[in-house]
């Protein structure tokens, strides 16, 4: 599988072969891309509606097209290889955030060290509670699956 693009400096088609890339290289990538952003300029703008990243815009850093794609959290730019999580996560983050500014407080489980999210404290502003567990970080107070160490 081939992708054509016009190289503006050669007159020539540069192509992007499918490759198989590592959920480390494409946030590596990622990571390179938003450092090369214009100010003013979200990296949301990578993340199409059903959370999937437009991989076009990192063919040039990865030297090719990812043959599966990978999917990116609006709210947290975290980045999963499952559909699901990042619409979970990025709903999590929204509730999470109204519930800090009306209640002043952190919705987490009274008591645990991981700061496991409490589903029940934040009901009212989800439509349905997610499949995994989610956790607050302390620093950033930013949504994320992974438990603290």
């Amino acid at each position: 599988m081939f992708f054509k693009k016009r190289n503006q400096k050669q007159k020539g088609v540069v192509q992007y072969q499918a490759i198989n890339v590592s959920i480390e290289q494409v946030r590596q990538a990622v990571n390179e891309y938003a450092d090369g952003l214009a100010k003013g300029i979200s990296l949301r703008s990578i993340v199409r509606d059903d959370h999937s990243i437009d991989v076009d815009v990192l063919k040039g850093i990865l030297k090719g097209i990812p043959n599966r794609p990978f999917y990116m959290s609006k709210e947290t730019f975290e980045i999963f290889e499952l559909a699901e999580l990042p619409e979970q996560i990025d709903n999590v983050q929204k509730a999470v955030d109204q519930f800090i500014q009306e209640n002043g407080e952190e919705p987490v489980i009274p008591g645990n060290a991981d700061r496991k999210i409490s589903y029940h404290l934040i009901r009212h502003y989800l439509h349905d509670e997610p499949i995994v567990e989610l956790y607050l970080d302390k620093h950033d107070r930013m949504v994320t699956h992974r438990r603290p160490e």
